[in-house]
């Protein structure tokens, strides 16, 4: 009897050994409820609408210069004719140059609140003993949702400016 209850008792100790906490987030979410997503939102919505104006007030300078030009029409020498041409390139490359800033500064501010994301993540599982965590659809069955303990987290580890 001794034998079968030491038995018993490791069966149940061994399966609770090999029992995996798993939990599950939902990362779009995440990102979304994110309090600082909006404010970063709204910040390169504004640098947006800045660069837009900036580049509208050039382009109707431009518009200016081009009707004067016409206006000239053969009277028009070569030298300002290329004065024209090194403005309107020089527009081009603003507008070429003032997209790929924001798209960076876009992709940096995306990267930082992913990597605030992950580091959530990492805490909660560390904290409360999770061995997986998923992304939501990857689970068919079982798990636990933890995407409002990591928002939690996120809105308690507010770096961003």
């Amino acid at each position: 009897m001794k034998k079968l209850s030491a038995l018993l008792l490791g069966l149940t100790l061994s399966a609770s050994a090999f029992a995996m906490k798993v939990g599950y987030v939902n990362s779009q979410e995440l990102f979304s409820s994110y309090s600082q997503t909006k404010v970063i939102q709204e910040n390169l919505n504004k640098q947006k609408s800045r660069l837009e104006n900036e580049i509208k007030q050039k382009e109707v300078n431009l518009q200016k210069l081009q009707v004067e030009l016409q206006a000239k029409g053969t009277s028009a020498t070569d030298a300002e004719k290329k004065d024209f041409q090194a403005k309107v390139d020089e527009f081009q490359k603003l507008v070429r140059d003032s997209q790929t800033k924001l798209n960076r500064e876009e992709m940096t501010r995306l990267q930082e609140i992913d990597r605030i994301m992950n580091s959530a993540i990492q805490n909660v599982a560390k904290k409360n003993g999770y061995e997986y965590i998923f992304e939501e659809g990857a689970i068919k069955f079982g798990g636990e949702n933890l995407t409002g303990k990591v928002l939690d987290v996120m809105e308690q580890t507010k770096k961003l400016k």
